[in-house]
């Protein structure tokens, strides 16, 4: 991740105050609460498993405690929806530094280190960095959620940084067994929020994805606690339609319709069946959460539901969050020409999500992702190669990055895919405008320093003299 420079936000009289407020954290109750007394308690939360926890237990010296609690202040903050400063990753960054350069080995302080660096690792080191400091997160005094998200981030990571054939299947598994040993006494624990529960539920349904045995395993042992300690929530019935998609896809499989059996368009239809009931039963205890609007798009195309009903359930996300890109793509996903759409039904929503003034976010970018999916299913290469370099492509990126950058413009990253596309669509004089907002060049994402250094140089041959 990269960073500007920040005026930066945490303090240690304001560390102070927060820690003040968890010394009176209660037991979050179950009824229903303003999303004003959700974020507080959500912050009383996190402050408690981050600063208290490492004021009680972690690693603490008088050299670098001020660094390492505003460090851990910020990070409660973001976990919480609290901040109050645009450059609050930044934040983390330089304190962190502070405290590790003042000899802090603390792992969630080495863990915030390695999450918001300074200085740019490459994939794989990341990867054994984050494996390191979840080993001994393991062993630490740290509350469980803190332990399993550690053990998330390090075996997502691992799976990014290597290569399926470099991958080392023991420490995988480890890393699994670990995330759900923590997230079992993360749903068991009253106390604990209901959108903490939610979150790291779903994180840990996401990386458990790519095998069935792994999925039963890790959705039969969070199911129980999660209606007994939330009877009157919908995030348990959120998270069994989520589970219930899943499952149906896995029974599925991902061939085409011909390779499958009766046996398992069976099994996929009862899932489906049994997402929609969870569903909608979300729906009646929390008609004002988006999520399970756009979950509710994937069972329509599932069943092969009308294009109605996905509108329906469509504009019900976004009529509650106009930035929700995940419910753009499920509808891009349900009109592209595989389901029940076509190269040109995708393209004209793209248009939509780019010019649309009620939406922002990240929703402009929907147009860029239309293109990629559409360059992505071209059969000659030759078309491929030449995909970017047509006018009219060019012209949708061009307005998405802008449209975006209008409504999120200290959002930096996105200024590296934006001079990418730059560079493939031939737009010279774009990339060379692109290439000083970039900052401290991640160099891996352009394919190594050598790669990045030969685009720059192609790109200036290209200038013509004045």
């Amino acid at each position: 991740m990269r960073f500007v420079d920040s005026k930066g936000l945490a303090s240690l009289g304001l560390v102070m105050v927060l820690s003040f407020i968890t010394a009176c954290h209660h037991k979050i109750p179950h009824v229903k609460l303003s999303p004003e007394a959700a974020r507080q308690a959500r912050l009383d939360w996190n402050l408690k498993t981050l600063v208290t926890a490492y004021l009680d237990a972690g690693n603490t010296d008088a050299k670098w405690d001020e660094a390492a609690t505003n460090a851990l202040a910020v990070f409660a903050s973001s976990r919480s929806g609290t901040v109050i400063d645009d450059y609050w990753q930044n934040s983390i960054a330089t304190n962190c530094e502070a405290a590790i350069k003042a000899g802090c080995d603390d792992p969630m302080i080495r863990y915030l280190h390695l999450r918001f660096p300074m200085v740019q690792a490459t994939p794989k080191e990341y990867a054994d960095g984050l494996c390191k400091v979840e080993a001994d997160m393991q062993q630490s005094s740290y509350p469980p959620i803190r332990k399993f998200y550690l053990s998330v981030r390090a075996l997502e990571q691992v799976y990014a940084g290597y290569s399926r054939n470099e991958v080392d299947r023991n420490l995988t598994r480890e890393l699994a067994d670990n995330m759900l040993e923590n997230l079992s006494h993360v749903v068991i624990d009253k106390s604990t929020p209901a959108e903490e529960v939610y979150e790291a539920c779903d994180n840990a349904l996401g990386e458990m994805k790519g095998s069935k045995d792994w999925y039963e395993r890790c959705y039969t042992e969070i199911e129980a606690p999660l209606f007994a300690n939330w009877p009157d929530d919908a995030v348990p019935w959120l998270l069994k339609g989520q589970a219930e998609i899943d499952r149906s896809w896995l029974a599925r499989g991902h061939g085409y319709a011909n390779t499958v059996s009766p046996e398992q368009w069976k099994s996929f239809a009862e899932h489906n069946a049994a997402a929609e009931k969870a569903l909608a039963k979300a729906w009646k205890l929390d008609p004002n959460d988006e999520r399970i609007a756009r979950q509710m798009i994937s069972v329509v195309l599932a069943k092969s539901g009308s294009r109605d009903e996905m509108e329906t359930w469509f504009a019900r996300a976004m009529n509650l969050a106009p930035n929700d890109y995940a419910a753009c793509d499920s509808k891009l996903n349900f009109i592209a020409p595989q389901w029940f759409g076509s190269n040109e039904e995708m393209l004209k929503f793209g248009r939509e999500c780019m010019a649309n003034k009620n939406w922002a976010g990240t929703v402009p970018l929907i147009l860029v992702e239309v293109h990629r999916i559409i360059r992505a299913s071209l059969a000659d290469d030759a078309d491929k190669d030449g995909y970017w370099k047509q006018p009219e492509v060019w012209a949708d990126i061009q307005s998405a990055c802008q449209r975006y950058f209008e409504i999120n413009p200290t959002a930096v990253d996105t200024y590296y895919d934006y001079a990418w596309y730059a560079y493939y669509a031939e737009q010279w004089d774009k990339f060379n405008e692109l290439v000083p907002k970039l900052g401290t060049v991640n160099y891996a994402y352009f394919g190594g320093e050598a790669e990045f250094n030969k685009m720059v140089q192609t790109a200036k041959d290209h200038i013509k003299p004045k």
